[in-house]
């Protein structure tokens, strides 16, 4: 038996992406025909038993390539931070196993429609990363057993943890006015910059900008060489973020206007005011807050789940096969003697 006491409060993928799973409407849901991907027969020695099920060490070795092509370095200064590693992953290991387990003897099941979408939108998530797919270790066949084991330990939760969850209108008005300033305080503007090193060339960029304010963006990626020229030079600054100098430049702005040229430490500058942080009414920030607070509310359900189903459950862990110096807080060696 597992001792009670706030194992693993980060859950794999699984508790990452939840909130965002549980807002989407469930849309990884489908029908239960074309079912789940299964595992080819497994001959590598039995590492860990949950409940009289038996877990392979080459199931944990595919949970830990998943897991490092997404989040660790592939490789590691020395095997105390490896064994460190290990560890860790090989607690989220037998909680993820364990709810799997859980969601199959539910008759939960993942279709190869709702892995294939979630492997489209990991391909899609990673491009929009910039992430470089080939450090990616899995082949095909395995990436699939874990998204399908994954998509499981999804629809468990949503449908034996998260039933009825919802955020009442007392609640999200209560937090608004507990956390009012932060949206009561937004005196900040958005301005668009143009920086250069000479003050004849400010003043050239001055008059151009004077005579065509619209094209204010044109002029920031033609001349600017402050670092967000790219974008166009807009940027968010907030009330005495800025040295004074430039501030007092901008605050008498109307929105849509140009300042004269200021000289400064880094350069001369040209600020065009786009807009001013205006204070946030509950009606503008009430679905954000609903959002939050229902994150909230799933990871602490979830968190207080996983206590009681590790520490009601009968683990039985082989040490001496895993392969590594295991650190973590399921049931020591010496329980094995």
């Amino acid at each position: 038996m597992l001792a009670r006491g706030g194992l693993i409060s980060r859950f794999l993928i699984g508790v990452v992406v939840l909130a965002g799973f549980v807002s989407m409407g469930c849309r990884f849901f489908g029908s239960r025909s074309q079912n789940v991907v299964t595992a080819p027969v497994d001959s590598s020695p039995v590492v860990l038993e949950i409940n009289g099920s038996k877990e392979n060490l080459s199931s944990f070795e595919r949970f830990v390539k998943a897991r490092l092509s997404d989040f660790y370095p592939q490789t590691l200064q020395n095997q105390t931070d490896g064994d460190k590693l290990r560890s860790g992953l090989f607690d989220e290991f037998v909680l993820r196993q364990l709810i799997v387990f859980e969601a199959r003897k539910r008759g939960l099941s993942a279709t190869e429609e709702e892995i294939g979408r979630a492997i489209a939108e990991q391909h899609q998530q990673t491009t929009l990363e910039g992430t470089d797919e080939s450090v990616t270790s899995l082949p095909s066949s395995e990436r699939r057993i874990e998204i399908a084991n994954d998509l499981l330990t999804m629809k468990y939760y949503q449908s034996a943890v998260l039933t009825g969850l919802h955020v009442s209108g007392e609640e999200i008005e209560a937090y608004y006015h507990e956390h009012e300033a932060r949206y009561q305080e937004r005196n900040g503007f958005y301005v668009r910059e143009v920086r250069v090193s000479g003050a004849e060339e400010a003043a050239r960029i001055e008059q151009q900008a004077l005579r065509k304010p619209d094209d204010f963006a044109t002029l920031v990626r033609q001349h600017s060489t402050a670092p967000n020229a790219v974008n166009g030079g807009l940027i968010y600054y907030a009330t005495q973020q800025l040295p004074a100098v430039l501030e007092d430049a901008i605050t008498p702005l109307r929105v849509g206007s140009i300042s004269k040229v200021v000289r400064s430490n880094y350069g001369y500058h040209i600020f065009k005011l786009e807009a001013r942080a205006e204070p946030l009414p509950l009606e503008k920030v009430r679905q954000q807050i609903e959002e939050d607070l229902l994150r909230t509310k799933n990871q602490k359900l979830i968190d207080s789940y996983n206590e009681r189903a590790l520490a009601e459950a009968q683990i039985k862990v082989y040490h001496d096969r895993l392969g590594f110096h295991y650190q973590g807080r399921l049931n020591q060696p010496k329980s094995e003697s």
